[in-house]
């Protein structure tokens, strides 16, 4: 089995759900005896694969070449502090009506969770390459957060932030957080929402900026890296936060007007872009011709009751962990290959 020369994480968003890949992570973390920002090149996130991918990243202030959080510790913030994040919320009934005219959940919440975890911690700081989505509302167009440009001297005024305004930004969900609104070094605004109304699984532009941070590393030409044929310098495990066959039957959905397609809508939009990014990474990172595997990823299928990215009840986030658990062991043998080739 060939070893990879650029080992790449990618993350899912799915609001609560994020509990799956934390644990997930952790179990990897656990099995190779170090943290994940030794294990992985590049880690790209989006919403609560993007809060995940920056906690990994930022430096223990009492050490700045180790990281400030495990996976698991930060497992452990979404069962801690899920209420807090999720704040102002009501059932189920009432947080459809009130997305009719407003936010489903105040900002304050998440903004005073994100700012005890992160610090004052700034992108430029990133133990290891990150590239987190997110999209501006007046621009019209995808925001990247990358620490490769972040670390730019020349750069810096325009590309570094707080990762509390990345993890921000990325998780600024439609109908559930109102936009965030961020300004550079340089006094440029950015008016942002979740990175999922276009990315969910980011999979594809955490192949995008590998190739760059690989040509950087080589010193190779674009078109001079090494053709699938003769075998590929990257691995990439990317991870989903829980897929769900929640179906929309045709005789309720005939009917409906724009208030009722809100939330199904998103729900549509989150799982059909990850499905399709994982369908175009198997033909862009196939295995080598010796079998190596060069992308792998473990989504776990989850019943529609545990499916909504804002239940932070203790029940269900008991019920995310145990299909954590469950997603470990039936992967166990593929976690084992992983492991090998990210050693």
């Amino acid at each position: 089995m060939k070893k990879p020369e650029f080992k790449i994480l990618s993350i899912d968003g799915g609001g609560i759900r994020g509990i799956i890949p934390a644990l997930i992570v952790s179990e990897i973390e656990k099995r190779l005896n170090k943290p994940a920002c030794k294990i992985f090149d590049l880690m790209a996130g989006t919403s609560t694969g993007g809060i995940i991918a920056c906690g990994l990243v930022i430096p223990d202030p009492n050490d700045d070449v180790e990281p400030k959080y495990s996976a698991k510790q930060l497992a452990e913030l979404y069962q801690k502090e899920g209420k807090r994040i999720f704040e102002g919320g009501s059932s189920k009934f009432f947080s459809m009506l009130s997305a009719l005219v407003d936010c489903t959940y105040a900002h304050k919440g998440i903004e005073e969770v994100l700012a005890e975890y992160f610090g004052d911690a700034e992108l430029k700081d990133a133990l290891k390459n990150i590239v987190i989505t997110s999209y501006d509302i007046e621009l019209r167009k995808p925001m990247y957060f990358k620490s490769r440009l972040a670390k730019d001297k020349d750069l810096a005024d325009e590309e570094n932030f707080k990762m509390t305004q990345v993890a921000r930004a990325t998780s600024a969900a439609p109908t559930y957080f109102e936009p965030t609104r961020i300004l550079s070094p340089k006094q440029m605004a950015y008016s942002l929402v979740d990175g999922g109304v276009f990315a969910n699984n980011p999979s594809v532009l955490a192949y995008a900026e590998a190739k760059e941070l690989y040509k950087i590393r080589t010193g190779r030409a674009i078109n001079d890296l090494p053709k699938p044929e003769e075998g590929i310098p990257y691995f990439m495990l990317s991870l989903g936060t829980g897929r769900t066959f929640n179906p929309y039957k045709y005789e309720d959905a005939k009917g409906w007007g724009a208030p009722k397609w809100i939330r199904p809508m998103i729900d549509i939009l989150m799982q059909g872009v990850s499905e399709t990014v994982d369908y175009q990474m198997r033909y862009l990172l196939p295995d080598d011709p010796d079998g190596t595997p060069r992308y792998r990823r473990i989504n776990p299928l989850i019943p529609a009751d545990l499916s909504e990215m804002d239940n932070a009840d203790a029940d269900n986030i008991k019920g995310l962990m145990q299909k954590a658990q469950e997603a470990i062991e039936d992967n166990t043998e593929e976690l084992d290959r992983i492991c090998e080739l990210l050693s």
